[in-house]
């Protein structure tokens, strides 16, 4: 087994996991919603979201930062970077929208195609930690 720390794979771990729920239910879900209780809903969910989202995207970067040595990590660094172009360029856009305009079927389309981008890319991310940790 290599040397990993475990906060890594907690941090990449928990990544995968919400983002897959986000991807596959959550955004999903929003289609679901109904129409006027949809702002109150997405305002919340997009507050709590965010307490729990920031400081997994902050540790993985940093985690990251400290093992920079390591080529492995400049390619994962790039990748984080990739997710976060795709978080700020695609999905808080969609997200500000929805904000300022409720409920919108064209936008909830644009941000769950778009997340696909960040689904791919943190499973991607996760399935290299399980693969350095154990292999």
């Amino acid at each position: 087994m290599n040397e990993l720390p475990p906060l890594q794979l907690i941090t990449d771990s928990g990544l995968f996991v919400l983002i897959w729920l986000v991807q596959l239910i959550i955004y999903p879900s929003f289609t679901y919603t109904e129409k006027k209780c949809f702002n109150s809903w997405h305002r919340k969910y997009t507050g709590l979201m965010g307490l729990i989202v920031s400081p997994l995207m902050l540790t993985q970067v940093g985690i990251e930062v400290l093992l920079l040595p390591d080529e492995m990590h400049r390619v994962r660094i790039l990748l984080i970077g990739l997710v976060w172009l795709a978080t700020f360029s695609l999905s808080v856009p969609c997200h500000h929208k929805l904000h300022r305009e409720g409920y919108n079927d064209v936008t909830i389309r644009h941000l769950i195609a778009t997340n696909w981008i960040r689904t791919l890319l943190w499973s991607f991310l996760f399935l290299e930690t399980v693969f350095t940790v154990f292999y």
